[in-house]
């Protein structure tokens, strides 16, 4: 009988259920709880209210997060690799150095995030990124620019009113009725964009 190699999602289970996680949240009684360095990986996390959560290092690869309150969250260095975030509120949030191919933030609220992140086809689709920062950390250079790197990215419809994109890499990046006003792309990437934007 030939040898049937273990699915992914066997081999790596999450290390919480979501009865466990909404635990956790109720236990906390309204204040930020700790989920960092944490798999959570292919979890169904939708509609929970996690604001000022700690995502530091934490898998969160192919999780569902659509419309959960995560305003004031830390994602540094987290796995959000397709991990879908649609509708999520978002505002204020922190995805420094953060993983985030294929990742969809869909309607989702990322007013004043800070994305210092990489990802290639990120959907910012019709997303608030309003004073949004995407750009360059000038408290944090070496030779190369700590910036936001999204090629193949979709911004369209995106709110980026006051949103700083300095130095972001932005390679093929779709701004269709994007609104731009006040947003800064200073040194920003922009090779083979569409830029028909909004206004």
């Amino acid at each position: 009988m030939p040898f049937v190699f273990p699915s992914v999602a066997s081999v790596f289970a999450a290390e919480l259920s979501r009865a466990q996680v909404e635990q956790r949240v109720a236990e906390a009684q309204g204040k930020p709880i700790d989920l960092s360095n944490l798999d959570l990986s292919g979890v169904d996390l939708s509609d929970l209210n996690m604001h000022g959560a700690d995502f530091f290092s934490t898998k969160l690869a192919g999780a569902k997060l659509a419309k959960a309150d995560l305003s004031g969250a830390n994602f540094t260095r987290a796995d959000l690799q397709d991990a879908d975030f649609s509708d999520a509120v978002m505002r204020g949030a922190t995805l420094y150095a953060a993983l985030l191919d294929g990742a969809n933030f869909d309607h989702a609220d990322l007013s004043n995030a800070r994305i210092i992140g990489g990802g290639k086809g990120v959907n910012f689709h019709d997303a608030k990124l309003i004073g949004a920062d995407l750009g360059a950390d000038p408290a944090n250079q070496g030779m190369v620019p700590v910036r936001a790197e999204l090629p193949d990215a979709n911004f369209d419809g995106a709110d980026l009113t006051r949103a700083n994109l300095t130095h972001a890499v932005l390679t093929g990046a779709n701004f269709t009725a994007a609104i731009v006003t006040g947003a800064r792309f200073d040194y920003a990437v922009l090779d083979g964009s569409n830029l028909s934007l909004g206004r």
